[in-house]
């Protein structure tokens, strides 16, 4: 191949494989947590209290206490403005943990902590999620 054509074919290559990266769905579990965030965002509490897993639904076993929780505990993520997801440690087979960056309604930045659990059907549901406050975007 001559030069020229060497390095069309390179660049094309390297534009190929990065759609082809960027097109790639999120992991099942940053699925369930990006689809309970939206549903918070557009006041579907049933559908964000669908993604919780069996031991929060049994502390918080109706709708309404459970969205009283999320309330009282949770702004940040009742109301985001926006997230992104960060690492994720898988702990076991069946279970995992989430980094999500957090803009709350009031624009500061948080860290949260899902734990999240796979069900019997394959599911991944939330079942915990721990919260603590930044102090810049370089964190």
């Amino acid at each position: 191949m001559k030069p020229f054509a060497l390095l069309i074919f390179a660049f094309s290559f390297v534009v190929l494989a990065a759609v082809s990266v960027s097109a790639q769905e999120p992991p099942p579990w940053q699925q369930t947590i990006d689809d309970q965030l939206r549903s918070f965002q557009s006041g579907d509490d049933v559908g964000a209290y669908a993604h919780a897993a069996p031991n929060v639904r049994s502390m918080y076993p109706t709708l309404e206490g459970f969205m009283a929780m999320v309330e009282g505990g949770y702004p940040q993520v009742r109301r985001p403005k926006s997230w992104k997801m960060g690492t994720a440690t898988p702990l076991s087979e069946s279970q995992i943990a989430q980094e999500v960056i957090i803009v709350g309604p009031d624009g500061k930045l948080w860290k949260a902590l899902y734990m999240l659990q796979r069900q019997a059907d394959g599911r991944w549901q939330i079942s915990g999620v721990s919260l603590r406050g930044m102090k810049s975007f370089g964190v």
